[in-house]
């Protein structure tokens, strides 16, 4: 009865060494997937302020609903109560968005340019969009105006934009 070491020296040398070096590839390849742990979805942030109170602190809007243009009943957020601070997916796809902000039922609309930037994040989490804003407009139904705080959306959790309201909206 023959042992495996004296079976595994009869092998011709070339068999042997693919059969090392295959259990070592199955033993050192085979290590733990690894887990995104970063933000890869980079949203516009809107603060809301009171127009002419401080604006070092947000007001709170008891209801609002936001949708995109065109699609009236795909809303992005339907009936969200005391938001202070929004955040808007930008269309990855295209070097602009809209998005419309439903107050009351009194709607504004603003539209953002942007120029967008493919983004290395790791081998883990891949790839994700940066969006450096160009120019933005809007309505001024309950807006009242909107200041530029920082135009290159990240995964940064900084406010871009300050939303001034009139107080009939905002709560306390």
């Amino acid at each position: 009865m023959q042992t495996t070491g004296k079976f595994f020296r009869r092998l011709p040398s070339m068999i042997r060494f693919w059969v090392i070096a295959g259990s070592l590839l199955l033993f050192f390849g085979c290590a733990a997937d690894e887990v995104c742990e970063e933000a890869t979805a980079n949203n516009l942030r809107l603060g809301f302020y009171l127009l002419g109170q401080d604006d070092s602190t947000w007001t709170v809007i008891d209801s609002l609903r936001v949708f995109i243009p065109g699609e009236p009943k795909t809303f992005l957020y339907e009936n969200l109560s005391e938001v202070s601070v929004l955040e808007l997916p930008l269309n990855i796809n295209a070097d602009n968005s809209a998005f419309v902000i439903d107050f009351f039922h009194v709607k504004d609309t603003l539209w953002f340019n942007y120029n967008r930037e493919t983004h290395f994040v790791s081998v883990e989490c891949g790839f994700t969009m940066f969006f450096e804003i160009t120019d933005m407009t809007y309505t001024t139904n309950h807006i009242q105006h909107i200041s530029e705080n920082i135009t290159y959306v990240t995964n940064s959790l900084d406010e871009h934009y300050k939303v001034y309201i009139t107080p009939a909206i905002g709560i306390d």
